[in-house]
């Protein structure tokens, strides 16, 4: 009988024990991952530490829209990325409505966030994470003393999952170069894309394009194919530098671009966007990059969106569609524009050869067709050096 009381007692130990470390192998678990979901549901963003490294993943009605890939931001050469924990995190809703522009005049900011503050050693920093019902974004804060110039730098990559097609262009033509549709598996190592980088995912569900938002006071991004599905941020830095780059500026200008930028203050990236949909209609009404912009400045623009002298609309353009360079050429670009129902003609620099009399007759004959005429010039002619 004692021998059957002691058998139970060690079975019961047995079993505290197991419940107490699969107790605490949860806890671990969860400590190094965080899920956010979109309204909906159908969206995902993991985030995850293996061996100390940070890494995420995005997923659309459960299919991969990025695989498992490691995030990697440095400041000054250290790689905040790695050896690194979870050590608190706060969730958050935003549900608004806001005026807009585009293929629609309203847009809402609807998505679940959280704030994940990551540490690293004594160093600690913040991933934001935003889900909406059509796509992701993520951005990094890193606190700074105000006096402090520090540089960043990032290689996160974008693993595509096996059998998407891409579409994209290399940095060559700016954004003006011509796109190309491959199959991932057959993007080669070395090959430069520029946002937004858009595929069909495998067996067509769905769509996805990856950009970038709220660009400010940091370096723009490319992508670099890794040879194996993945596409690698670089920044400005470590882009070469495009033709028409080149043909505008000087080449001591252009060596300029291959110092590193750096960064007074805290450091926040700008948001890294994958907007994905069930069609490209999704890609093409999604209004995430504008709901993570802030509003425009009060007070250069107080009635914001409304302000009266700004008239967007859509324009035609000699620049790639070629057409006689003469006043008679835009005034047949402006006919067809009135015809098309645009808005605008951009005139390109070869207006400043033309007398005023040639420009004023240019804009009554758009102006009868309902066209308004956009005259195009370089920055580099209007830019103050003192500013």
């Amino acid at each position: 009988m004692l021998r059957v009381i002691r058998m139970k007692k060690i079975v019961l130990l047995l079993l505290l024990a197991l419940l107490l470390a699969g107790f605490f192998a949860f806890r671990q678990f969860t400590a190094a991952h965080a899920t956010v979901a979109s309204p909906d549901g159908v969206v995902r963003l993991n985030f995850f530490i293996q061996h100390g490294q940070l890494n995420y993943a995005v997923t659309f009605s459960n299919k991969p829209v990025i695989e498992l890939s490691p995030m990697n931001l440095t400041v000054d050469g250290k790689n905040l990325s790695e050896g690194v924990r979870f050590e608190a995190r706060q969730s958050y809703q935003r549900n608004e409505n806001y005026a807009t522009r585009g293929v629609h005049s309203f847009a809402t900011d609807h998505c679940n966030g959280m704030t994940i503050m990551v540490g690293q050693g004594t160093t600690q920093y913040t991933l934001e994470a935003r889900v909406f019902d059509d796509g992701i974004a993520f951005r990094a804060i890193v606190p700074g003393a105000s006096d402090a110039s520090r540089v960043p730098d990032e290689k996160t990559i974008f693993t595509l999952p096996e059998g998407a097609t891409v579409w994209y262009h290399g940095l060559a033509g700016h954004y003006e170069g011509s796109y190309k549709q491959k199959a991932v598996a057959d993007v080669t190592n070395g090959e430069w894309a520029a946002p937004p980088l858009t595929f069909q995912l495998p067996d067509g569900n769905g769509y996805a394009s990856i950009t970038e938002a709220v660009l400010k006071d940091y370096a723009g991004m490319a992508f670099q194919a890794d040879g194996n599905n993945g596409f690698v941020t670089r920044l400005g830095n470590e882009q070469p530098v495009n033709n028409p780059f080149l043909h505008d500026y000087s080449a001591a200008e252009a060596k300029r671009l291959a110092i590193p930028a750096s960064v007074t203050g805290a450091i926040t990236t700008p948001w890294r966007v994958v907007m994905v949909g069930a069609d490209l209609n999704t890609l093409v009404n999604c209004d995430i990059p504008m709901s993570l912009s802030p509003p425009p400045d009060a007070q250069l623009f107080p009635n914001g969106i409304h302000t009266d002298w700004i008239k967007p609309g859509r324009a035609v353009w000699c620049w790639l569609d070629g057409g006689q360079r003469t006043p008679e050429g835009m005034k047949e670009f402006s006919r067809m524009a009135g015809e098309l129902g645009f808005e605008y003609t951009v005139v390109d620099a070869f207006w400043d050869d033309w007398t005023d009399e040639q420009i004023r007759d240019l804009v009554e004959y758009a102006k009868a067709r309902g066209v308004g005429i956009w005259l195009w010039r370089h920055a580099a002619d209007v830019k103050d050096a003192t500013e």
